[in-house]
Order: structure tokens, then sequence, then C-alpha cells
């Protein structure tokens, strides 16, 4: 398997330590250069504290570049860098994600800011694959939409949709480390208003799930009514669905459809199924699926399957309307993972 030479763009957040966790010994990339802010520049990445649970990984020592620094893109270049994968916040990702491109640089990005722009594509693997056409510059989905669009774009195989309503309980790591280190969040006291969530996620469940035609992408048309909202959770979004169709399904039949949601080729991070389906969910108990198994302690570091499945349980039916939850880690299959795993489908279409 070909190994790419990689950038990643965030030294510090979240993602970009996930980033750092997936890739370090990823079959398809090299971690080459990790970049961040003027505030981690210049620094080494073994003396950034460490965000995520569990200890860091052996990464190779590097030191941050800045992403600001009028030499970035050059000497991104003259290392022989050909990915860069981006967890900057979506403001700085506008101009460094385009000036990458247009270096010659691919870029995978976990931010929103070119989601939906033509000549970008904006893939999930087992949902949209036809929407793929050959670029430099692809974008991953919002988190809370791949708990929604898996089992919803499963049901669309098989009866067409006319409205969906969603309610989101996310966790406090979507938002970023501060809120994990802030104690009355943790403890139950937190801002459940997140600006702007509910109609990104609408907007972009309506395009996954659109027509493609020569890189243009027509969305969907459906009813759809989303209300989010943060919960003293650390990790996983779960969401409550309740979803019109044209015809009475049985549970039979949507329990097949959502076992059969599975990425045809053997991908790194392709989950074994993307469905795991449960009876009820429990949110301690189930965050980490490869879609046949749950672990308790996963091996991050090796097994890159491991929570990028989405856990359905709830199922039930009302004549035309199908009623479900659905619940998935938000820093995996939602951001580092999912970018990731984008980047896996790209390159293997490419070869």
């Amino acid at each position: 398997m070909a190994s790419h030479k990689c950038l990643i763009l965030g030294a510090s957040g979240l993602v970009g330590q996930r980033l750092q966790q997936r890739l370090h010994h990823h079959p398809m990339f090299d971690i080459t250069a990790v970049a961040g802010s003027k505030a981690t520049a210049g620094k080494k990445l073994s003396r950034l504290e460490w965000r995520l649970d569990g200890g860091r990984p052996n990464l190779p020592n590097l030191t941050i570049l800045e992403t600001d620094a009028p030499n970035f893109v050059e000497t991104i270049v003259n290392l022989g860098i050909s990915v860069a994968f981006s967890a900057l916040p979506s403001e700085i990702a506008s101009g460094v994600e385009r000036k990458l491109v247009e270096a010659g640089v691919m870029v995978f990005s976990n931010a929103s800011t070119y989601r939906r722009t033509t000549g970008v594509p904006m893939i999930i693997p087992e949902i949209n694959p036809h929407h793929f056409s050959k670029s430099m510059h692809y974008c991953a989905t919002n988190c809370t939409l791949i708990p929604l669009a898996i089992p919803v774009s499963a049901i669309n195989k098989i009866a067409k949709i006319r409205s969906v309503r969603m309610r989101s309980e996310q966790a406090l790591s979507g938002a970023g480390w501060e809120l994990l280190l802030d104690q009355e969040a943790l403890g139950g006291n937190v801002n459940p208003e997140i600006d702007g969530e509910a109609e990104k996620t609408g907007a972009e469940l309506l395009y996954i799930l659109g027509d493609e035609n020569a890189g243009n992408v027509s969305s969907a048309n459906f009813e759809i009514e989303m209300t989010c909202e943060r919960i003293s959770r650390k990790d996983g979004h779960q969401v409550f669905v309740e979803l019109e169709v044209d015809q009475q399904l049985s549970i039979d039949q949507i329990h097949k459809c959502f076992d059969s949601m599975k990425f045809q080729k053997s991908l790194p991070s392709a989950p074994e199924k993307a469905i795991h389906i449960v009876e009820h969910i429990d949110p301690h108990q189930h965050l980490w699926s490869n879609g046949i198994k749950f672990e308790s302690q996963p091996d991050l570091l090796h097994d890159l399957k491991t929570g990028m499945s989405v856990v359905v349980g709830d199922i039930s039916i009302d004549d035309c309307t199908i009623s479900f939850s659905a619940f998935s880690h938000n820093t995996i299959r939602g951001a580092a993972g999912g970018v990731v795993y984008l980047a896996e489908f790209v390159l293997d279409k490419l070869s």
C-alpha cells in the first residue's frame, strides 16, 4: 500500500490530536509536518499538552510550523508533502486550504468552510460515493450529520422520504477541549444552544442525499425539522429521529437495509458495518463500535475501525413513520476518523 507524506493542520485541538493519533501507524500516510497557530508554532510537538484520554503516542518529534508564515506553503512543498488533513477553525481554513490546493497539495478538510462548494466534493463513502469527482480539495461532513445521515440514507434506498425530524444531544468535545476542562459543564451546567448547528445539519443532509451531475449537486427535496443541543457528556452525539416515508415498512425490512450498509472495499478506516443495531442505546457502553462488536478499551493507535460505526436502536414503526435513535463518536467517525476515511476512499479511487 502506497504511503503519502502528509501534513496535519491543527496541533493542539481535539480533532488535530485525533488526526495525529490515527495517522501515527496508518498504512497509507506518513506524518511529515504538523502546523498550528502562532501560539504553538516553533514548539516541539512533544511539548504540547495532550488533550485526549490515554497517553500521547510516540509521534515524530516535529517542530510545529506556523500556518501564517510567509513561506509556509513553500516549506510544505519542499518537504514533498502531497496530502494535508485540516482541523483548522473555519475562518483560518479558508485561506490556508486554498493556498495549499493551489500549490498542488491535496487537502482533506474537517472544517465547514468549503462544504457544499462546487468543485469540492463532500462524501460519506457508504452514502454518496457517486458524488466523487477528481479534485485537489475534499470535505468531510458535520459531526452531527453522521448518526443521522447513515441510517436515513439506508431507508432512502427502499422507500421515498417525505420528511425528517431530528433532535440531537451533542457531547462537550464537539465544542473543543476548553469545554472538556470546564468543571461546571462537566457537572451538568452547560449552555445547550449551538448556533447554526440545526441549519447546517439539515442543509448537509439534503446535499448528501442529492443527485450529482458533472460535479454539481442538486439537493434532495423533503421537509426537515432539526433541533440541536449540547449536553454534559464528554464524547458521543446522539440523535432522535422521526422519518416519514411513502409506504409502510416492516421492522424486518428496516433491519435488513441497516444491516446491508457497508462500503464494499476494505479500507483501513471502513467499519465492518456502517450500522450496528441494538435494542436500546447506552451511550456509556456503545461509544466504540466497528459495526460488529463493542470495545471498552480500544487500541486507538492500531485499530482504525473501532468507533467508526453508527449505533442504531429504539426502532419503532407507526404507519409510515419510522422512529429510531442513533449514536456515534463525534471526534472519531464524526471528525478525524471520518476525514481520514474520506482520504482513503479518494486515494483508492485515484489509484
